[in-house]
Formats: C-alpha cells, structure tokens, sequence
C-alpha cells in the first residue's frame, strides 16, 4: 500500500492504495482521470507534497493540478507540485533554493 492520488474529472482523490486504479469510484468513467502520483503530509511543516507519476493513468499537468477541487483540509497545508519522481529530490531541491536566496 502507498500513499497515492489522482485527477478524476474535477476532483482530487487521496488514498492509501496498492493500485492508482483503486482511487477511481465505481461507476465512474477511468477515462476522466487526468493523470496521478504519489502525496506525503508533512505535519510539523503543514506541507502537503504531490509528486511523481501514476503508471495507471500518467502524469497529471500542473495546470490540471491546480484546477481541480481539493478538500479544505489539503487547502489549508502549503501545497508543493512536482513532476520529480523521487520526494527526496524535491526536498533537496528546496533546500537548495533557500539556500541560494540567502
């Protein structure tokens, strides 16, 4: 099991799934999803981090991403989108940036 979301038509979908698939609602049609990936909650940050791809359904555009309705509870963390595949490479990349503004 895995932390994973994805873009089903308008929608942010989280879960901790095996299988990106598994997020889509019975019924629902799998061509409306827009792509997926993996999350990660930091608490002590309130940072929410979506990063990587789905193999089920792709990657998502950022435009996507920002498009579609997040539940108030992702809304009110610091949202991070990247199409890295690897959170410790986003990690290292913001650190670097603050680094640099320094």
């Amino acid at each position: 099991m895995a932390r994973k979301w994805i873009i089903d038509d308008e929608y942010l979908i989280l879960g901790d799934v095996e299988l990106h698939e598994d997020l889509v609602s019975k019924g629902r049609d799998r061509n409306k999803v827009r792509g997926g990936g993996r999350w990660h909650f930091d608490r002590q940050a309130n940072i929410m981090y979506f990063w990587g791809k789905s193999i089920d359904f792709g990657q998502a555009t950022k435009e996507d991403f920002d498009k579609v309705y997040k539940q108030p509870s992702v809304e009110q963390a610091t949202i991070v989108f990247s199409h890295k595949l690897n959170l410790i490479d986003i990690i290292k990349e913001i650190e670097e940036n603050c680094n640099k503004s320094k």
